[in-house]
């Protein structure tokens, strides 16, 4: 019998881009996200990489699910 799991996340805390991959959208989009409010950052002092955390972005996809109208 195959068992497959999900490999272990080797990372919590994602760049823009690597955010925008997880979850299917554009970079441009997920900036748009930062600064609208909609996605919290970490940001370790001025001119760093905004980082975005793993639970966040999973909480963004449980709130923005919606059922398809037949």
């Amino acid at each position: 019998m195959q068992h497959t799991t999900n490999p272990p996340r080797s990372k919590r805390l994602l760049r823009t881009r690597e955010a925008a991959h997880y979850l299917s959208l554009s970079p441009w989009k997920v900036r748009r996200l930062i600064q609208d409010g909609r996605l919290p950052v970490v940001q370790d002092g001025d001119g760093a990489p905004f980082l975005l955390d793993v639970r966040d972005l999973d909480g963004y996809i449980e709130r923005n699910k919606r059922l398809s109208p037949l």
